[in-house]
C-alpha cells in the first residue's frame, strides 16, 4: 500500500469523516477535502495531513499562529482542530477551495490584471496581520495560494517564522524557485515576502516563472538566478505592472515597497522615480559553477556549502578558513562546524573553550546541532564542569527542533534517569519519534525496550 493510500484509509477510518478526496500532495503534506459531522451538522473541511512530525517546536508554533489568525476570518480559513493519528498530524480547516494558483494559471496561461489586483489586495491584507506580530510567511509561491470564491488565501504556514536572523532562516531545503536573495545570507524579513509576492504576480500575469526557472533547475542555479537575474521579457507587461514587479523584486530588500506602499499603488499605480528610471541589466545566463560564483560574491550560504565540500574532500585547511569567514559574520551553521574543528583539534590547536563559545553563539540563534554539541560537553565534562541537568536541557532543546540524535539521546536519559527523573513512557516516546523517520539507533533502542518489556511480562 502506498503512503497516499494509507493516509486516505486513515481518514476514511475517522468516524466523523466521509467523502474523503485527495486534492493536493507535496512532500510530506497531503491535502484532502472531506465532509465532517460536527455537533450534529455536516460541514466541508480541508484536512492537511502532515507525515513529518519530528520537529515539535515548528509544529507547535504553527498551531499557535493558526489559532491567533482565526480572528481574521475573512483572510484565513478557520483552523478548527488538530489530531495525532498513527504518526501523522491531521489539521482541520474550513474548506475554501481546492484549486491552487499554480493550477489555475496553468489552465489559463495567465490571468487578467483585475484578478491580479484582487490577488494583491488579498495578500496585502493577509501579510499585514502576520507581519504585525513579527512573523514572515517565507514560502509564498503559487502552490501555496488557494483560489477561493472571490478571494485568494495563503496556506502552508508551517514555514512561517519570526523575522529574526536564526538557524531556521539559514536553511534552504528543497525547491527554491521563489526564494528572496537575502535568504542566501540567512535573512528573512517582511521584504522577503514582498519579493516572493512580486514573483507570484509575474507568474499570475504571464503564466511563466519570472526567471524562466524549470522544475529541473538545480538548487544552486535557482539561487544564482534570484541573486543576479532580471525579470524575463518584463516589457511584455503593461508599464504599470512592469514597474510594480520590478519594484517588488529589487535585489536589495530596502529598495522594495512595504505593504502600505503596495496599498497605495492599488489606488494610483505609481512607483518611485528611481524605479521608473532604473535600467535593467539583462542577465539570463548561469556560470559553470553557480555555487562557487555565489561564494565568490560572499553569500554566507554558499560559503558554508563550499566549506562543507572542502571538508568532505579532505581539504580541511580551506574548509576551516571558510567556516571561520562565515562564523565571523554570525552564520550559525559555520559557527557550529568551526566549533567541531576546534573541539577535535582539526588544523587548529584543540580548544574546548573556543568550541563551547562557538556552539553557544550558534545555540543562542536556535541551532539544534550546536545545542546538541554543547550538551555533549556538559554531559562529559569536557572543558567545563560536568552538568547533567544542563546537558539534559540542551538535548531537549535540540530534540524539540527535530534533531534526531538528540531525540534518541533524550530517550536514553529518560530511561536511565540521568539529568532528569526516570520516565519509561517518555523514553519510549522520544525513541519512537526518531525511529519513525528512520533513525537506526532509535529503532534499535525501541526494539530493546519492547524485548525487555516482553521478557519482563514472561518472567512475571
Amino acid at each position: 500500500m502506498s503512503q497516499t493510500e494509507a493516509i486516505t484509509e486513515l481518514l476514511n477510518q475517522q468516524p466523523d469523516l466521509s467523502d474523503v478526496q485527495l486534492i493536493n500532495e507535496e512532500g510530506s503534506v497531503f491535502v484532502y477535502k472531506v465532509i465532517q459531522l460536527h455537533e450534529g451538522q455536516y460541514r466541508k473541511q480541508s484536512v492537511r495531513v502532515v507525515t513529518d512530525i519530528h520537529n515539535h517546536f515548528e509544529l507547535q508554533r504553527e498551531k499557535d499562529l493558526m489559532h491567533y489568525l482565526n480572528q481574521f476570518h475573512e483572510d484565513f480559513p478557520r483552523f478548527n482542530e488538530i489530531r495525532k493519528q498513527k504518526g501523522c498530524y491531521l489539521k482541520f480547516f474550513d474548506y475554501v477551495g481546492k484549486q491552487t494558483l499554480a493550477k489555475k494559471v496553468k489552465k489559463s496561461k495567465g490571468l487578467s490584471t483585475e484578478e491580479a489586483k484582487t490577488f494583491l489586495a488579498n495578500m496585502i491584507s493577509i501579510l499585514a496581520q502576520v507581519h504585525s506580530v513579527g512573523f514572515v510567511h517565507s514560502n509564498i509561491r503559487p502552490e501555496n495560494i488557494i483560489v477561493g470564491k472571490d478571494h485568494y488565501y495563503l496556506t502552508n504556514w508551517k514555514s512561517a517564522m519570526p523575522s529574526l536572523v536564526s538557524f531556521e532562516t539559514e536553511l534552504l531545503v528543497g525547491d527554491q524557485a521563489y526564494t528572496a536573495p537575502e535568504r542566501l545570507n540567512g535573512q528573512v524579513i517582511d521584504a522577503s515576502d514582498i519579493y516572493q509576492l512580486g514573483c507570484c504576480l509575474y507568474f499570475m500575469l504571464t503564466g511563466k516563472h519570472i526567471y524562466r526557472l524549470k522544475k529541473t533547475t538545480h538548487l544552486f542555479d535557482q539561487l544564482y538566478a534570484h541573486a543576479n537575474h532580471s525579470p524575463s521579457k518584463i516589457n511584455r507587461l503593461s508599464i504599470f505592472w512592469r514597474q510594480l514587479i520590478i519594484w517588488m523584486t529589487q535585489k536589495v530588500p530596502e529598495k522594495r515597497p512595504d505593504l502600505a506602499e503596495l496599498q497605495q499603488w492599488l489606488k494610483d499605480e505609481t512607483v518611485p522615480k528611481k524605479i521608473r528610471k532604473q535600467k535593467l541589466e539583462i542577465d539570463k545566463g548561469f556560470p559553470q559553477d553557480s555555487l562557487t560564483a555565489l561564494a565568490d560574491a560572499h553569500y554566507l550560504y554558499a560559503i558554508f556549502k563550499k566549506a562543507s565540500l572542502y571538508e568532505a574532500s579532505g581539504d580541511l585547511e580551506t574548509a576551516f578558513n571558510l567556516y571561520e569567514s562565515g562564523a565571523f559574520q554570525g552564520y550559525t551553521r559555520s559557527e557550529n562546524n568551526l566549533g567541531l574543528m576546534y573541539e577535535k583539534g582539526i588544523v587548529v590547536r584543540q580548544s574546548y573553550i573556543k568550541a563551547m563559545n562557538l556552539y553557544h553563539h550558534a545555540f543562542e540563534k536556535g541551532n539544534p546541532y550546536a545545542a546538541f554539541n554543547l550538551a555533549r560537553l556538559f554531559e562529559k565534562g569536557l572543558g567545563v564542569s560536568q552538568n547533567l541537568s544542563q546537558a539534559f536541557k540542551l538535548y531537549r532543546f535540540a530534540a524539540m527542533r527535530g534533531h534526531l540524535p538528540a531525540q534518541n539521546k533524550l530517550g536514553e536519559l529518560y530511561l536511565a534517569g540521568i539529568g532528569t527523573v526516570k520516565n519509561y513512557a517518555k523514553a519510549r516516546a522520544w525513541f519512537g519519534l526518531a525511529a519513525n523517520v528512520g533513525y537506526e539507533v532509535a529503532q534499535l533502542n525501541i526494539k530493546r525496550l519492547l524485548s525487555a518489556s516482553i521478557q519482563k511480562g514472561v518472567s512475571a
